[in-house]
Formats: structure tokens, sequence, C-alpha cells
């Protein structure tokens, strides 16, 4: 095998071990050069190993809600697909999500889907549409709650500032949630929108017309599909919760196993500020990875620089490599799968000639 076919052949697991070692070297060298490393480490050693185990296993669990939901919306346009065939896709897809800037690589699962299970393409970019402003509307929602409350406990001497961030992310979350399930309000908003960048970028209101247009289109029909079909609205709903309830607790049992108890609403809290940075910044593991280490130590005065490292290092690096070498592994068998199919497709070939 030459170097040109082994890396065409293993690029997705290549990309994902090069991902976890920049990450990991980031951030250890970060805690080396502040002194707190071996002090990071030394702190695993009174930890309640059985509460990190249940943190993980919800983990793991939250990652199967997130397929299942998935699953729920693609089910109503492919009659075919079953739950258990979808899962390795799924997990390839959200592999590449993890790694790519602004959750970009998320797309990748559409070309996935198609080709491995057969969903049309239009239905996946709808889900992921959908389940992306579903999730970031949550995450809005407990973002203005940790502005209210959790915030003001780390730094009680900006609360005015606090107070007007407050009331416009308030704003900002209710013109979204019309925009989101109101499509008339939602098209009005992208006409103000392409006009204002026209005035600026006539390639912009091109972009605009041609590629958010269309994924604004296969949105709400989604959503008018699931207006229709209440169970399965309820479905999405419930997972949706789920899996951040899921998540939430994971960071609240993880900060139990350093023997820090932590209200729930203050996990959500630092949750939801955290998957901000992520998303709004290209390099999202590192700037989650620092603001959740410095929101848990402004939080309470015995929680250490050493603890939320520790802390960070098992919700964010275990969490993410656990997303990855699931992609990585899957993606083994996406590509059997794919060799199995064109060595049935050369053999029916070979029939027909012979036939002939």
């Amino acid at each position: 095998m030459s170097i040109a076919s082994f890396f065409k052949k293993h690029l997705f697991r290549i990309i994902v071990i090069l991902i976890m070692i920049g990450t990991l070297t980031y951030f250890f060298l970060r805690l080396w050069l502040k002194g707190e490393l071996a002090d990071t480490f030394l702190a695993y050693r009174e930890t309640i190993v059985y509460l990190l185990v249940l943190a993980f296993l919800l983990m793991v669990t939250s990652l199967f809600v997130k397929a299942y939901r998935f699953y729920i919306l693609l089910r109503a346009s492919s009659d075919h697909l079953t739950f258990k065939g979808f899962l390795i896709p799924f997990f390839v897809g959200y592999g590449f999500s993890t790694i790519g800037p602004l959750k970009s690589g998320e797309i990748v699962s559409v070309e996935i889907n198609k080709r491995s299970v057969s969903v049309p393409r239009s239905s996946s970019i709808a889900a992921i549409v959908f389940f992306r402003i579903l999730d970031m509307l949550f995450v809005l929602i407990f973002f203005i709650v940790a502005l209210a409350i959790t915030i003001p406990k780390i730094n009680p001497e900006n609360i005015i500032i606090y107070r007007i961030i407050f009331y416009a992310s308030l704003g900002v979350t209710i013109l979204l949630s019309f925009i989101l399930f109101f499509p008339p309000i939602g098209y009005f908003a992208l006409k103000i929108l392409k006009v204002i960048t026209g005035k600026f970028s006539a390639k912009g209101e091109k972009w605009l017309e041609r590629v958010i247009h269309p994924a604004l289109e296969n949105y709400y029909i989604s959503l008018k599909h699931l207006y229709k079909q209440k169970l399965m609205a309820t479905g999405v709903v419930i997972t949706t919760v789920l899996r951040w309830v899921l998540e939430f607790y994971s960071l609240k049992l993880t900060l139990l196993a350093f023997s820090e108890p932590i209200l729930f609403i203050d996990a959500a809290s630092i949750s939801s500020i955290t998957l901000l940075a992520g998303i709004i910044t290209p390099a999202g593991l590192g700037t989650g990875t620092i603001t959740a280490q410095a929101l848990l130590e402004g939080l309470s005065a015995t929680i250490t620089s050493a603890i939320a490292a520790a802390v960070v290092i098992y919700q964010t690096l275990v969490g993410t490599g656990l997303t990855l070498s699931t992609a990585a592994i899957s993606s083994i068998f996406i590509k059997e799968k794919e060799l199995e199919k064109i060595e049935k497709d050369e053999e029916l070939g070979e029939s027909k000639t012979e036939n002939e």
C-alpha cells in the first residue's frame, strides 16, 4: 500500500489523533507553565471513583439520546431507516462536528447519511439546521439563567453590566423564538437581512439567497411536519431537554467526585456559557476548556485551580475523546459497508456481462 493510499484510507482517524494530541498538548502545557500540572493529577487520588463512572455513563447516554432525536426527525422521510442502522453513520458525522470549526463538520453527516443509509440530503440538512437552532435556543435560555443567578456569584461587582447583558440576551432569545417558530416572521427577517447585506456586499446577498434561504425553507418544512405530528414533536422536545439535563448532571457529578458540591442550576449555567464560547469561536475545544476552568474557579473559594483543571480534563477531554474515538471506530464499519456495496455492484455487473 502506497503512502498516498494509506493517508486516503485512514485520513479521518489521522485527523482525530492529531486533534486530540493538539488539544491535550495545549491544555497541559498551559497547566505546566502555571505550575499546576502536578496538583491537578494529585487531585484524582482523592476522587470518589463511582461518581466519575456515573458522570461518564451520563456522557455515553447523552450521545445515544442525541442520535435518537436525530433519528426521530429523519425517520419521517425515510421509512426504511432503523435506529440500529443509523447509529454508526451518526457517530461518524457527530465526530466530524466535534473537530469542525463552528460545528461545520456536521455537514459531513449529510453525505454519510446519503451513502450509508440512503437518507435524502435535504432531510439531513433540514434536521441539522433544526437541531442546531433548537440547541442554540436552549443554550441561550440557560445563558440568561446564568446571567441572572450564577454569574453574579462569581463577580458581584459588575451586577449592572450583567443586568444589561441579561435583558439584551432575553430580547434576542424572544426575537429568535419568533423567527424560529413562525415562518412569516423568519422570511421577513431574512428579507431584511438580505437588503442590509446587499448595501455592503453583492456576494453576501447572493450567498444568503443561495445557501441560507433554501436551508431556512428545509427547516420550516421539518417544523411544519412536526406541528402535524404531535407525538414526534413531543419526542423531539423531550430528547432535547433530556440531552441537556444529562450533560448538566454529568458536570455536577464530576464536581461531587472531587468533594465539591454544586447546584444543578450552576452546573447548567457553566455548561451553557462554555458551549456558547465553543460555538462562537473557531477553536471551540480550547476556548471552551479555558472558559469552564475560569468559571469553576470563580464560583467557589474551595474550588482550586487544580480541582477546576481536573474537572475540565475529565469533562471536556474525556467527553471529546469519547466522541472522537466512537467516530473513528465507526468509520471503519462505514468503509467496510461501502466496500461491500462496491463488490456487490461489481458482481452484478459481471453477471449481466456473462448473461449478455
